[in-house]
Protein backbone atom coordinates (compact mmCIF):
# COMPACT_ATOMS: atom_id res chain seq x y z
CA UNK A 1 0.00 0.00 0.00
CA UNK A 2 1.33 3.69 -1.31
CA UNK A 3 0.68 6.82 0.97
CA UNK A 4 -1.38 7.86 -1.75
CA UNK A 5 -4.09 4.88 -1.08
CA UNK A 6 -5.11 6.09 2.11
CA UNK A 7 -7.20 8.91 2.65
CA UNK A 8 -5.44 10.44 5.69
CA UNK A 9 -7.67 9.77 8.18
CA UNK A 10 -7.21 9.22 12.08
CA UNK A 11 -8.99 6.79 14.47
CA UNK A 12 -7.95 5.86 18.24
CA UNK A 13 -7.81 2.15 18.59
CA UNK A 14 -11.22 2.70 20.37
CA UNK A 15 -13.26 3.89 17.45
CA UNK A 16 -11.52 1.37 15.50
CA UNK A 17 -12.79 -1.34 17.52
CA UNK A 18 -15.96 -0.60 18.12
CA UNK A 19 -18.32 -3.66 17.51
CA UNK A 20 -15.38 -5.81 16.72
CA UNK A 21 -15.25 -8.82 19.38
CA UNK A 22 -13.14 -11.49 17.44
CA UNK A 23 -9.64 -11.45 16.72
CA UNK A 24 -7.64 -13.57 15.15
CA UNK A 25 -4.19 -13.41 17.22
CA UNK A 26 -0.96 -14.40 15.67
CA UNK A 27 2.59 -14.80 17.65
CA UNK A 28 5.73 -15.90 16.37
CA UNK A 29 7.11 -18.82 18.36
CA UNK A 30 10.91 -19.55 19.55
CA UNK A 31 11.69 -20.64 15.96
CA UNK A 32 9.91 -18.00 14.51
CA UNK A 33 7.69 -19.66 12.84
CA UNK A 34 3.93 -17.71 12.91
CA UNK A 35 0.89 -19.10 14.32
CA UNK A 36 -3.08 -17.52 14.26
CA UNK A 37 -5.73 -18.33 16.51
CA UNK A 38 -9.59 -17.04 17.20
CA UNK A 39 -9.90 -15.46 20.47
CA UNK A 40 -12.16 -12.86 21.93
CA UNK A 41 -11.29 -9.63 22.76
CA UNK A 42 -12.26 -9.36 26.64
CA UNK A 43 -11.74 -5.99 27.45
CA UNK A 44 -9.09 -2.90 26.25
CA UNK A 45 -7.97 -0.02 27.73
CA UNK A 46 -5.26 2.57 26.30
CA UNK A 47 -3.00 0.90 23.28
CA UNK A 48 -3.29 -2.54 25.60
CA UNK A 49 -6.09 -5.18 24.05
CA UNK A 50 -7.04 -8.25 26.75
CA UNK A 51 -7.53 -11.85 26.02
CA UNK A 52 -8.50 -14.76 28.79
CA UNK A 53 -6.32 -17.47 27.38
CA UNK A 54 -5.37 -21.08 29.12
CA UNK A 55 -1.72 -21.50 30.35
CA UNK A 56 -2.26 -24.99 28.69
CA UNK A 57 -1.30 -23.61 25.01
CA UNK A 58 1.62 -24.20 24.20
CA UNK A 59 1.96 -20.62 22.78
CA UNK A 60 0.40 -19.15 26.00
CA UNK A 61 3.51 -20.79 28.31
CA UNK A 62 5.55 -19.23 25.71
CA UNK A 63 4.50 -15.87 26.22
CA UNK A 64 4.99 -15.84 30.16
CA UNK A 65 8.46 -16.27 29.57
CA UNK A 66 9.69 -14.18 26.83
CA UNK A 67 7.00 -12.28 25.30
CA UNK A 68 6.15 -12.13 21.41
CA UNK A 69 5.84 -10.09 18.26
CA UNK A 70 2.30 -10.19 17.74
CA UNK A 71 -0.51 -9.04 15.07
CA UNK A 72 -4.08 -9.14 15.71
CA UNK A 73 -6.96 -8.74 12.87
CA UNK A 74 -10.36 -7.78 13.24
CA UNK A 75 -13.23 -7.67 10.92
CA UNK A 76 -16.76 -7.50 10.41
CA UNK A 77 -17.88 -8.59 6.88
CA UNK A 78 -21.23 -7.34 6.95
CA UNK A 79 -20.17 -3.76 7.81
CA UNK A 80 -17.34 -4.00 4.88
CA UNK A 81 -15.17 -3.12 8.27
CA UNK A 82 -11.59 -4.58 8.84
CA UNK A 83 -8.92 -3.74 11.63
CA UNK A 84 -5.23 -4.69 11.90
CA UNK A 85 -2.59 -3.75 14.93
CA UNK A 86 0.81 -4.80 15.39
CA UNK A 87 2.57 -4.56 18.64
CA UNK A 88 3.85 -6.92 21.22
CA UNK A 89 1.67 -9.83 23.47
CA UNK A 90 2.63 -10.80 27.29
CA UNK A 91 0.50 -13.63 29.29
CA UNK A 92 -0.05 -12.66 33.14
CA UNK A 93 -1.23 -14.48 36.01
CA UNK A 94 -3.78 -11.45 37.88
CA UNK A 95 -6.45 -13.19 39.55
CA UNK A 96 -7.78 -9.31 39.69
CA UNK A 97 -7.46 -8.18 36.01
CA UNK A 98 -9.06 -11.81 35.22
CA UNK A 99 -12.15 -10.88 37.48
CA UNK A 100 -12.86 -8.01 36.52
CA UNK A 101 -12.21 -9.23 32.24
CA UNK A 102 -14.81 -12.05 33.17
CA UNK A 103 -17.04 -12.73 30.86
CA UNK A 104 -19.84 -15.61 29.58
CA UNK A 105 -17.80 -16.49 26.84
CA UNK A 106 -14.79 -17.33 29.14
CA UNK A 107 -16.89 -19.67 31.41
CA UNK A 108 -17.38 -21.64 28.62
CA UNK A 109 -13.50 -22.71 28.69
CA UNK A 110 -12.49 -21.81 32.16
CA UNK A 111 -14.53 -23.39 35.39
CA UNK A 112 -14.42 -19.61 36.62
CA UNK A 113 -12.12 -16.42 36.86
CA UNK A 114 -10.29 -18.46 39.80
CA UNK A 115 -9.37 -20.98 37.48
CA UNK A 116 -5.33 -21.56 37.78
CA UNK A 117 -5.28 -21.97 34.01
CA UNK A 118 -6.84 -18.69 33.16
CA UNK A 119 -3.96 -15.55 32.15
CA UNK A 120 -4.54 -12.78 30.78
CA UNK A 121 -2.89 -12.16 27.32
CA UNK A 122 -2.07 -8.49 27.34
CA UNK A 123 -0.98 -7.17 23.52
CA UNK A 124 0.41 -3.72 23.85
CA UNK A 125 -0.14 -1.96 20.17
CA UNK A 126 2.42 0.31 18.74
CA UNK A 127 0.90 0.60 15.10
CA UNK A 128 -2.55 -0.77 13.36
CA UNK A 129 -4.75 0.28 10.31
CA UNK A 130 -8.21 0.23 9.30
CA UNK A 131 -10.39 -0.11 6.01
CA UNK A 132 -13.78 0.31 6.06
CA UNK A 133 -16.76 1.23 3.60
CA UNK A 134 -20.49 1.10 2.26
CA UNK A 135 -22.09 -1.90 4.48
CA UNK A 136 -23.12 -5.09 3.11
CA UNK A 137 -23.80 -6.72 -0.24
CA UNK A 138 -24.97 -3.78 -2.46
CA UNK A 139 -22.36 -1.45 -0.78
CA UNK A 140 -19.47 -3.32 -1.50
CA UNK A 141 -20.73 -3.83 -4.99
CA UNK A 142 -21.26 -0.09 -5.19
CA UNK A 143 -17.43 0.39 -3.97
CA UNK A 144 -16.16 -2.28 -6.08
CA UNK A 145 -17.57 -0.49 -9.14
CA UNK A 146 -16.64 3.00 -7.45
CA UNK A 147 -13.05 2.30 -7.44
CA UNK A 148 -12.99 0.39 -11.33
CA UNK A 149 -14.46 4.04 -12.21
CA UNK A 150 -11.64 5.42 -10.36
CA UNK A 151 -13.51 7.20 -7.73
CA UNK A 152 -12.64 6.47 -3.86
CA UNK A 153 -15.20 5.14 -1.44
CA UNK A 154 -15.04 4.16 2.04
CA UNK A 155 -11.61 4.72 4.20
CA UNK A 156 -8.37 3.63 5.35
CA UNK A 157 -6.06 5.22 7.63
CA UNK A 158 -4.15 4.45 11.04
CA UNK A 159 -5.61 3.51 14.10
CA UNK A 160 -3.79 6.08 16.79
CA UNK A 161 -2.82 4.31 19.78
Amino acid sequence: MTDTDRTGTDRTLSDSLEGLNIAMVATADDTGTWRARPLSLAGHEGDVLSFLVSVDADWVAALEVTGSPTTVTFSDPSKNTYVAVQGSARTVEDRARTTELWNAGAGAYFEGPEDPQVRVLDVTVSYGEYWDGPHGRVGALVQLAARALGKETGTQGDVVV
